[in-house]
């Protein structure tokens, strides 16, 4: 009887462990310049992120209109708004799920070197493609400029409107807010200050 209690409460504890094993997610996340990333998620952590993602394409229409109308309204733009280049975030899972987190990090390991060739790949054809002139390739800079403005100034919109930065891979630059500079003491007046406590 010992026995059989000893197995049967083994066999719970193997079945209790097997039902709580979290089943985990490899997630392709594609940011808003569409660059693509991976991430292992667990179910909970899949539907956070897809909220995050509802909120933000809710948030997109009215951030792009007002960052278009700003464009627009900059006499000193040359380059059309970029604004049609750059999506709401989107993430789906690859795959099937794994009951081993370890199985699922190997995978976006391998789907992450993938896409690093892929892209590198793409980086060199472009390059070879674009044997362009001076006044093409200043063309060229000023469209990557306005892009790079377009996703800054949406971006912000919709930090603004969501209350929450917008998560994106790669590197980011936005323009440093202008400190203000502290007003200068003047001295004379520090000195005659000091001589009327002293008096």
């Amino acid at each position: 009887m010992l026995r059989r209690t000893g197995w049967l409460g083994m066999a719970l504890c193997m079945v209790a462990g097997v039902a709580c094993a979290e089943t985990v997610s490899v997630v392709q996340i594609t940011d808003m310049r569409g660059q693509v990333g991976f991430e292992v998620m667990n179910r909970e952590e899949y539907a956070a992120i897809q909220k995050e993602i509802r909120e933000e394409m809710a948030a997109y229409p009215a951030a792009a209109a007002d960052a278009k109308k700003e464009w627009d309204a900059n006499k000193e733009n040359k380059v059309p708004f970029q604004g049609n280049r750059i999506k709401p975030r989107s993430a789906r899972k690859v795959g099937a799920d794994f009951s081993d987190r370890d199985k699922a990090e190997k995978r976006k390991g391998i789907l992450e070197e993938r896409a690093e060739r892929r892209q590198l790949d793409d980086m060199e054809k472009d390059g070879q493609k674009k044997k362009l002139s001076e006044s093409d390739a200043a063309k060229e800079e000023a469209r990557i400029r306005a892009y790079d403005d377009a996703f800054t100034m949406i971006s912000k919109r919709m930090g603004e409107k969501l209350g929450r930065p917008v998560p994106s891979f790669g590197f980011v630059f936005e323009a440093a807010p202008k400190k203000e500079e502290a007003p200068k003491k003047d001295e004379k007046k520090d000195d005659k200050k000091a001589e009327k406590k002293a008096d």
